[in-house]
């Protein structure tokens, strides 16, 4: 009898603890990077938006699921305004909110997409093309080494033949080719970095080229006298979470060969989000997925 109500007990005291993990892993809050990649991806719903063709079929339903895009968008907003004003930390909204509102995304991304296809079955980006690629990790001229991988992200779709060769949020990797950490205070720190390459349809495709820009970037879709995207719905008040403008870097220059070189004999720190400009120095020839027939 003894051991019966030892085990009931021992079943519930488990019960209890995962049903609390489980709560807490549903209101767990979102982080600025969380915001962060939302509104990149708003961003390029934008541009995708403005260049869908009304004739193309299905365009209406577009045009309808983005609505309802921005009214969830425009719910977060006022969620994460009220919890600023009243003066509590953090971003006042649910990571799984986040994570679903660009699954949404995600989808009507891939459905435009689908039926704006080209029937080629690859694109052709050519040498001299400028893709924007955003760090999904930190690197540093005093923690990093010759040959470290680091992963990036695609921030901006890249075009070709008039359709997308390159989406916003492709998977791409480089790696560390040089790293000389600061001797204060003669000489800055010192990183040079390569995209190797980028994976499409589950291709991987080798990248040649160098990095011509680094930190901010104009933003897409907000154009003098553009209607404002659903990327401005979050406005100030993301600005305000971030703390400052998306993408500003400051302490760091761009010299000879891409070399990332810091100011003042500090080291290059490079924050996970920031954005490097890579231009290819040779034409890549890309996979499109094809659509089946019906």
């Amino acid at each position: 009898m003894k051991p019966a109500l030892l085990l009931s007990a021992c079943a519930l005291v488990w019960c209890h603890a995962t049903l609390g993990a489980a709560q807490s892993g549903e209101a767990e809050e979102a982080k600025p990077r969380d915001l962060q990649r939302l509104q990149d991806d708003l961003l390029n719903l934008d541009e995708e938006l403005q260049r869908l063709d009304p004739e193309t079929s299905g365009a209406e339903e577009f045009q309808k699921r983005a609505e309802e895009i921005r009214e969830e968008t425009t719910y977060l907003k006022v969620k994460m305004r009220r919890h600023r004003q009243a003066g509590m930390e953090g971003t006042g909204v649910d990571r799984g909110e986040i994570a679903n509102l660009r699954l949404t995304i995600d989808d009507l991304r891939d459905d435009i997409e689908q039926a704006s296809r080209a029937e080629a079955r690859e694109a052709r980006v050519p040498e001299g093309t400028e893709i924007l690629v955003t760090l999904e990790e930190a690197l540093s001229s005093k923690l990093n080494r010759v040959e470290d991988g680091f992963e990036m992200s695609v921030h901006q779709s890249v075009r070709a033949q008039d359709t997308i060769a390159i989406r916003a949020g492709t998977r791409a990797r480089g790696t560390v080719r040089y790293a000389e950490p600061a001797q204060h205070p003669s000489r800055s720190g010192r990183l040079e970095l390569n995209l190797d390459w980028i994976e499409v349809e589950k291709t991987r495709i080798d990248l040649k080229g160098r990095i011509v820009a680094v930190g901010a970037q104009t933003e897409k879709g907000l154009g003098t006298g553009e209607k404002a995207g659903i990327g401005a719905v979050l406005g100030g008040v993301l600005g305000g979470i971030l703390g400052g403008k998306k993408g500003v870097l400051t302490g760091v220059l761009l010299g000879g060969g891409g070399a990332i070189v810091a100011t003042k004999g500090d080291e290059v720190e490079l924050p996970a989000g920031t954005i490097l400009t890579y231009r290819l120095d040779r034409e890549i020839v890309v996979p499109r997925e094809q659509t089946p027939a019906d």
